[in-house]
């Protein structure tokens, strides 16, 4: 019997040992992986406790036959073994939170006291397990729920970590501008990402705007619903008025009711107080995007058209509202009958020039869109826009509403309306009597008012201020205040905004709460972009936190927000012209004297450049990205920058500008910045895409510090020579400007100054002494040209033809805008109307065309009637527009001169003379009185633009005159002339002329500059010379082939434009620091000796090859003539020798020679101007831009063990090592991309 149960116990005994061996192995290697995974987390007690227990275990498998525990619990030691192993594998992406660290602490712990729990299991003997079988089987049970609750609570502990990390996340995306929001790069209105969304009506920024009271302006908003849905009214609304009579609150109520109506299409609201705001050039895009949230149909076809012309957003006005508004919009089949766009306060934009091209713009917009365009623009009277609205063109599409002129009686009663409403609002909330305040007084309040609603709104804000809890008290004190007669209208305001300050000072200690008060005052007035308050703090080095209590019982003035990143803004900008004039603001303890604030302002920005600036402070890990695809570049600015850096890097400058007086620590900070910072400056300004702030900002610094100290003058006209000559590459990306942009700079002080900032770059080996003066070379026409010429403004070109067509260029950008069509022959002359909107042309088909240079159009074509029958070819030579832009002056080559008095829509025309020989060159003097010309006769002529007499005439040379031109002074003339001759002509004495010098060929144009101390001149020798006329010294400049036909300045005199038989506009960099010789005519530099030949090919170089032997690289380089050179660089010894020869080295076949223009080695190719890195069959495949060559005409290279050779159309040779580039290209690439 015994045998029996054996047997039987034995049948059961062994299927329950061999599941209890298989849960405990499955939990052996539970635990096991456990124990593996804790190596990476950071609790030093973990990885012991996790093996102690897998001893206990261990033992534990011995004993028990409890397989249902025995699974349990290794199905909570995998769940173990899979948290940890998901904290491990996070440990290369993140740090490890505090929170972590606690619940892992924790966990620590946990195991621990299971492990002491079990210990006394390790010390059984065989029989006591035996023994105690059933007690082990509640142990196991025991240390099953234990790891069981250890595993909730870190998983629970976890989890609430996780919730409070995502309230904070909340809490700051909340804080962040809406604008800086991640976007969709493949959406194409991302392309539009100048656009502003604080100029919107319903924008964070403006949540303190007022709109108008119930029941105010009535009348008044009334009259303008029915203009808007009148489909035979004009299409501009204008509303004009003084500061404070509360034109933005109706521009605001207007734009809520419309955006209601569904008829809001776009809203601006300008600010001089916001850059961004006060920008034109950000209006069209704004208004674009608008309008593609506005309609369906406008998104689709905006979107189409941004993603056909990508940088229509940074180009020119017309540009912008040509591709990104009209041509859209103009062929949309569904669209709202009435379209209408909101501007408030056009007065508060920077350029005054640009308000007018955009108004002009505006109006041309309403006649090619299908729908009906009503645009709705409040603005101050002042004279730039008063004169636009006044003029012919805007009268015929515009009506006026002048809010001063609205009789006094209506405005009076809306401010009672709006007064007595919001005094007893107060009254309510301070739980005063209801009779608060008596109609007596509100009615002298409104008269105090003058008709200004700015009174009205200061006025309640200041009394109802929640800080002070005394209204009565406050409003009594306004009205103790007697006016006196004669005072001017904003006398009131000025009285309140007096008592407001008043009530900053406390009655004891006032003087020094007033010192500490006025300079934050003075910061908040002067900025020319708001500011949050710590940075604030940080910017002027105050005690941080001391901002905020002093600005307190300033918020009836000042926008203040809870929000610590929202910047202070001010109300109304009658308080800053408040608080900087003495005779409105006559407390001399807070009264602004904004030079000397601008003065410290600028030390201020520049301490902090100096402090913060350092290369790369966006930490961007891919030096060889371009910029639109830095990831999260918005939030990297924020935060790696800071707000007070940018708008140090922005505004610095302009504060220098206005700075008075002069200080020591003024000069040294600014030299400290010009040699240590300026680079990480333009990398900054290149990340905000603010280069135009660069040129400016250091032409102003360079005036500035010139009279100071020579070598940071030179660091900063080196500085602005490098951003023209290398625009393009430090706009695409700023780590360029180390790695394309430097290196390639010639040997000057900014180089010698910054060599160190060009670690791991390529290395030129042949490098020149001095800057090229040539900044690009402009190409569209296909036959010679005969006229080139800068707009007023200087940020457009035109250009005639003899392919019978008239370019415009934009000179910022050195692109094409667009071709005018219409002449029927040869293109001789063009030139700018003053205003730069117009542009007339002169042709060989006898016509003079005004073109409207926004859109593009014939405004009016004139037809010459000659006055010499017998020359049947006859042409117009010249064209001049008078100073006023109403005459058009022109010389013909059967001698007839033409003077038409226009305005537009009236004409006049007068023959003045009638030669019998050629006018070749005619202009106006500076002034518009007298009319100068020369002819083929060498006759020169003065005559009065007005009366049309003759005033003077005279034949200084029996040689041809091709050109005259009046300088800016208006008492010389210089003459340009068949025989080469360059002249000058003092009109005051007639008889005195000087000859500056001679062309070996005719000169075809001569040309002022701005200032009068120089001539330029062009001529058929190819040359262009500038002819300095106190000396008669000459610079000239080379590129164009044969014959150069026009030449002239920029207006500010920093460039020169011309035009020649080559088919190309050139443009030219004035400074005299410029001069040929780096590109042309190279030395060896960076330690490298060049001997032998000095100057290089004389022609265009055609084909290029290299070959590595015996230590040395062989460079054979051909020109189009046949000319060869030998180049032979050693390493080793750092030479280059160079040897002509007129043999053409055996590679030259012509099979060489195809390959030569196109040859890439393995890893290094060339695409137009961008030096790639890369590797196709890489997965994914690497293509890093190591550099951006700064040669426009690339006729032939090739690439061989990291050495590139490189040959131009302009005769040049360049030699680039490569090695270092790469060899940073490849380390990067392993760490950053395995």
């Amino acid at each position: 019997m015994f045998g029996l149960f054996r047997s039987d116990g034995s049948k059961g005994s062994s299927k329950k040992s061999r599941a209890s061996a298989g849960a405990s192995a499955a939990l052996i290697t539970a635990l096991s992986i456990v124990k593996e995974s804790v190596d990476g987390v950071p609790a030093p007690g973990l990885k012991g406790a996790v093996g102690g227990l897998l001893k206990v275990l261990e033992i534990i498998k011995k004993t028990s036959e409890n397989v249902d525990d025995l699974n349990d619990l290794s199905a909570h030691l995998n769940d173990l073994s899979d948290l940890l192993n998901s904290v491990v594998k996070g440990k290369y992406e993140t740090q490890y939170a505090q929170d972590l660290d606690e619940c892992i602490a924790k966990l620590t712990s946990d195991i621990e006291k299971i492990v002491e729990s079990c210990s006394h299991l390790r010390s059984q003997t065989y029989t006591l397990r035996f023994l105690k079988a059933q007690e082990n089987a509640s142990e196991i049970s025991r240390v099953n729920k234990a790891i069981e609750r250890a595993i909730q609570t870190f998983q629970l502990r976890g989890n609430i970590s996780i919730a409070q990390g995502v309230a904070e996340i909340r809490q700051h995306l909340k804080r962040l501008p809406v604008h800086q929001a991640p976007q969709d790069r493949n959406d194409p209105l991302n392309v539009l990402r100048s656009y502003i969304a604080d100029a919107r009506f319903d924008s964070a920024s403006r949540k303190f705007v007022s709109r108008c009271f119930e029941g105010t302006r009535s009348g008044l908003l009334q009259g303008i619903y029915d203009w808007a849905e009148n489909p035979h009214a004009k299409a501009i609304y204008w509303l004009c008025g003084l500061a404070g009579t509360g034109k933005s609150t109706i521009a605001q109520t207007l734009a809520e009711t419309f955006n209601r109506r569904k008829m809001l299409g776009a809203s601006f609201f300008f600010s001089r107080d916001v850059a961004e705001r006060s920008n034109v050039h950000l209006v069209f895009t704004t208004i674009a995007y608008q309008l593609s949230l506005f309609h369906e149909a406008f998104l689709t076809q905006i979107s189409a058209f941004v993603r056909k012309y990508p940088d229509a957003c940074s180009s020119m006005l017309e540009t912008q509202m040509e591709k990104l508004i009209i041509e859209p919009l103009r062929d949309v089949a569904e669209h709202p009958q009435v379209v209408v766009l909101v501007i408030d306060a056009l007065d508060e934009c920077a350029d005054e020039r640009l308000v007018q091209e955009m108004l002009v713009l505006l109006s041309y917009a309403i006649h090619e869109l299908p729908f009906h365009l009503k645009i709705f623009i409040t603005s101050r009277p002042d004279v730039h826009i008063r004169s636009k609205f006044h003029e012919d063109v805007m009268k015929s599409v515009s009506e006026a509403s002048l809010l001063h002129d609205i009789d006094l009686s209506v405005v009076q009663h809306d401010i009672g309306l709006y007064l007595g409403h919001h005094l007893r609002r107060v009254g309510r909330e301070m739980l005063m009597d209801g009779t608060w305040p008596p109609q007596a007084d509100i009615d002298v309040l409104v008269g105090r008012a003058r008709g200004l609603f700015i009174y009205a709104s200061a006025l309640i804000a200041y009394i109802g201020d929640k800080g002070y809890r005394q209204p009565k008290q406050r409003l009594h004190i306004l009205l103790e205040d007697k006016r006196k007669s004669g005072e001017s209208p904003y006398a009131e305001v000025d009285r309140l905004y007096r008592h407001i300050l008043q009530s900053a000072l406390p009655l004891g200690g006032a003087w020094s709460v007033a010192r500490r008060l006025q300079p934050m005052l003075a910061t908040i007035v002067t900025l020319l972009d708001p500011l949050p308050v710590k940075s604030i703090e940080k910017l002027i080095s105050v005690e941080e936190g001391s901002v905020l209590p002093m600005l307190s019982p300033l918020h009836s003035v000042l926008s203040i927000s809870d929000n610590p990143a929202e910047p202070i803004r001010i109300f109304h900008k009658s308080f800053p012209d408040f608080m900087c004039d003495p005779e409105r603001c006559t407390d001399s303890r807070l009264l602004v004297k904004s030079d000397l604030h601008h003065s410290q302002l600028a030390l201020h920005c520049l301490n902090v450049l100096n402090i913060n600036l350092r290369r790369n402070m966006c930490q961007v890990e891919n030096e060889f990205i371009v910029n639109d695809d830095i990831p999260d570049l918005d939030t990297r600015l924020e935060y790696n920058v800071g707000p007070r850096v940018l708008y140090a890097c922005q505004f610095w400058a302009a504060h220098l500008k206005n700075a008075n007086p002069t200080t020591k620590e003024l000069r040294n900070a600014i030299r400290l910045f010009a040699t240590t910072k300026l680079l990480n400056w333009l990398e900054i300004l290149s990340l905000l895409k603010r280069i135009d702030v660069a040129i400016a900002s250091l032409e102003a610094a360079s005036d500035w510090y010139e009279v100071h100290e020579l070598h940071v003058h030179t660091l900063f006209s080196d500085c602005r020579a490098l951003i023209l000559h290398f625009l393009g590459p430090i706009t695409k990306s700023a780590c360029h400007i180390y790695h394309s942009a430097l290196p390639f700079t010639p040997y000057c002080s900014l180089y010698e100054q910054f060599t160190h900032e060009m670690h791991h770059s390529i290395k030129v080996l042949l490098r020149g002494d001095t800057w090229d003066p040539m900044l690009a070379t402009l190409k569209e026409h296909t036959e010679e040209i005969r006229s080139v010429q800068f707009s007023p403004d200087g940020m457009r070109i035109a250009s005639g033809s003899v392919d019978r067509t008239v370019s415009l260029w934009d000179a910022t950008s050195n692109t094409h805008i667009r071709t005018l069509k219409g002449h029927t022959s040869f293109v001789n002359t063009v030139c700018f109307s003053p205003d730069g909107l117009r542009l007339a042309s002169g042709s060989d088909d006898t016509t003079i065309r005004v073109w409207d240079t926004t859109n593009g159009i014939t405004i009016k074509s004139f037809q010459v009637s000659h006055y010499n029958p017998q020359i049947s070819d006859a042409v117009i030579e010249a064209v001049a527009f008078s100073p006023d832009g109403t005459k058009i002056i022109c010389g013909s080559s059967d001698g007839s001169l033409h003077l038409w008095n226009w305005t537009g829509t009236t004409e006049s025309m007068r023959s003045l003379t009638e030669y019998r020989v050629s006018i070749p060159s005619v202009c106006f003097s500076p002034d518009g009185t007298q009319i100068a010309f020369g002819t083929l006769d060498g006759n020169i002529c003065l005559w009065d633009a007005n009366t049309g007499s003759l005033v003077s005439k005279g034949q200084l040379y029996c040689e041809s005159i091709h050109s005259v031109c009046f300088s800016p002074s208006g008492a010389t003339i210089a003459l340009g002339s068949s025989n080469g001759r360059v002249s000058l002509l003092n009109l005051s004495q007639k008889s005195t002329h000087v000859t500056l010098g001679r062309h070996s060929n005719e000169v075809w144009c001569v040309s002022f500059s701005p200032d009068g101390l120089k001539v330029a001149s062009a001529s058929s020798d190819s040359l262009i010379c500038l002819w300095d006329c106190a000396s008669g010294t000459r610079r000239v400049l080379r590129g164009h082939k044969p014959t150069v036909y026009s030449v002239c300045y920029s207006p500010d005199g920093s460039r020169i434009a011309s035009g020649g038989s080559d088919c190309t506009i050139r443009l030219w960099d004035s400074a005299e620091s410029s001069a040929f010789g780096w590109s042309r005519y190279p030395v060896a530099r960076d330690g490298i000796s060049l001997k032998g030949h000095q100057e290089g090919h004389r022609h265009r170089v055609i084909a290029i090859r290299i070959a590595i032997r015996d230590r040395q690289i062989q460079i054979h380089s051909r020109d189009s003539k046949g000319f060869g050179f030998l180049w032979r660089y050693k390493p080793l010894k750092k030479e280059i020798h160079c040897n002509a020869s007129k043999e053409v080295p055996p590679q030259f076949n012509e099979k060489a020679l195809n390959a030569s223009k196109h040859h890439t080695d393995r890893h290094i190719m060339l695409d137009q101007t961008s030096l790639i890195y890369h590797k196709p069959r890489a997965i994914p495949q690497v293509r890093y831009t190591i550099a951006i060559l700064p040669y426009p005409d690339i006729t032939c290279f090739q690439c061989s063990s990291n050495f590139l050779a490189v040959g131009t159309g302009d005769r040049g040779v360049h030699f680039l090592d490569l090695s270092g580039a790469v060899a940073k290209v490849e380390r990067y690439h392993r760490i950053f991309m395995r």
